[in-house]
């Protein structure tokens, strides 16, 4: 008997079915054309032994990909693959663990309440809590994992993507020093070329000058069409004309505390709990030589290294 799948439940607002036509051209006819062909594509797939194919994990692909299913298909065997090599940046991603409690509970990296004025979803960072004696750059990491996989549940940032907030006030010496360029490297690989995000923007606030060249091999691994939406920033105003003031924390001139975004940022998690740790729920064979993000992006990324941004804005 043939294998029955759920078809996808719009319930979307009429807002995002409006924003979901003019960034995607999404509508129910090509929605459905789609999933059948992602799902016979990883039904014959001779490496992928266990996946999801329900529609609302396989919407975060094809959504990222402006449903172009071979741009989907590839997105996933790589999303899967890096899951299955780097099993320890994926492993337990929940409140449990209290390496990530801490730096979900202190406001550390967030996925914010509220949506940008142009409708994305806003992740930030802030180095204050991030003591470089108890804590390994594996640990920011693996909090910084669950932030994207909460942020790719949302299909206001499937729909519209997401911004970057950066605030570098607070950097350290010793929490540049704990990075190689090895590991920013497959950092920014790993996030940029296998999550299921749309990314818009990142801003980079109040960066003190001896953290220029980090900042600079950070966004040198970003590929070219990202570079291209870099902003560094003097100080906040910058930043509230482009995402609107009341999205942030008060720190950083809005309305609610850290300490309440970063409450309501944990329930979300707990909500979510099962389904992220479901995830690891499927299998893949590798090889050693199967984590390729591409030769021509790896020589792009090469040549950056020692690059500039694209773009600055200064107050």
């Amino acid at each position: 008997m043939e294998e029955k799948y759920d078809r996808y439940e719009c319930q979307l607002s009429e807002e995002l079915k409006k924003e979901a036509w003019k960034n995607l051209r999404e509508d129910e006819n090509l929605r459905d054309q789609a999933l059948d062909q992602f799902r016979e594509w990883i039904k014959k797939h001779p490496k992928i032994k266990k996946c999801r194919m329900d529609a609302n994990f396989l919407m975060r692909f094809l959504r990222t990909k402006k449903f172009s299913v071979p741009d989907a298909c590839q997105l996933l065997e790589k999303y899967l693959t890096t899951r299955k090599v780097l099993p320890e940046l994926f492993d337990n991603l929940c409140l449990d663990d209290p390496v990530i409690h801490h730096f979900i509970s202190s406001g550390s990296v967030m996925v914010l309440p509220k949506p940008d004025k142009h409708g994305r979803l806003v992740i930030t960072f802030d180095p204050e809590h991030y003591d470089v004696n108890k804590y390994t750059t594996v640990d920011g990491i693996r909090a910084t994992n669950l932030i994207l996989e909460l942020a790719s549940l949302n299909e206001r940032a499937q729909i519209c993507g997401i911004a970057h907030v950066m605030d570098w006030a607070k950097l350290t010496l010793p929490f540049i020093g704990m990075w190689t360029v090895n590991q920013i490297k497959n950092f920014t690989r790993c996030w940029q070329k296998t999550f299921p995000l749309r990314h818009g923007a990142f801003f980079f606030v109040n960066m003190p000058a001896f953290s220029l060249a980090f900042s600079k091999l950070v966004t040198s691994c970003l590929s070219e069409k990202l570079r291209d939406r870099i902003y560094m920033v003097k100080n906040w105003e910058n930043v509230h004309d482009d995402l609107g003031r009341d999205v942030l924390p008060s720190d950083c001139g809005g309305k609610m505390s850290r300490q309440e975004m970063a409450k309501k940022l944990m329930e979300l998690a707990e909500k979510h709990r099962e389904e992220i740790l479901a995830l690891n729920d499927f299998d893949i064979e590798v090889s050693d030589s199967d984590l390729n993000f591409g030769n021509s992006y790896d020589a792009d990324l090469d040549s950056a290294i020692v690059g500039s941004f694209r773009k600055i804005q200064v107050d």
